[in-house]
């Protein structure tokens, strides 16, 4: 049995992303102006030129860590829930969990 996902659950998802990457990108302790920042990333976007405002320090910040912090995650989410999904279909069980081989105890 195989479950269908509405577009609009997409789409609603999608956005989710997209609050949770940008509130990653500027909630930090470094105070980070939301307009000078979103400028700057359409400005690092190929084609476009902006002046975004940022000074070296903030543009530092945003760029070196914030942002490859914001992918990393992504991308370890993105991994773990690829892995949740191949061990449900491998053993056909949609409760299947890493305990079952021993993968978590593993990991510890």
């Amino acid at each position: 049995m195989t479950a269908r996902v509405s577009p609009s659950a997409w789409l609603v998802t999608g956005c989710l992303l997209v609050v949770a990457a940008l509130a990653g990108l500027l909630i930090g302790p470094a105070g980070i102006d939301i307009g000078a920042a979103l400028r700057a990333l359409v400005d690092a976007l190929p084609g476009f030129t902006l002046s975004s405002g940022l000074t070296g320090q903030e543009s530092a910040i945003l760029f070196s860590i914030r942002a490859p912090r914001v992918v990393l995650g992504a991308l370890v989410g993105g991994t773990l829930a690829l892995c949740g999904g191949a061990y449900q279909g491998v053993f056909r069980n949609v409760m299947a969990d890493p305990y079952l081989l021993g993968a978590a105890a593993g990991a510890g």
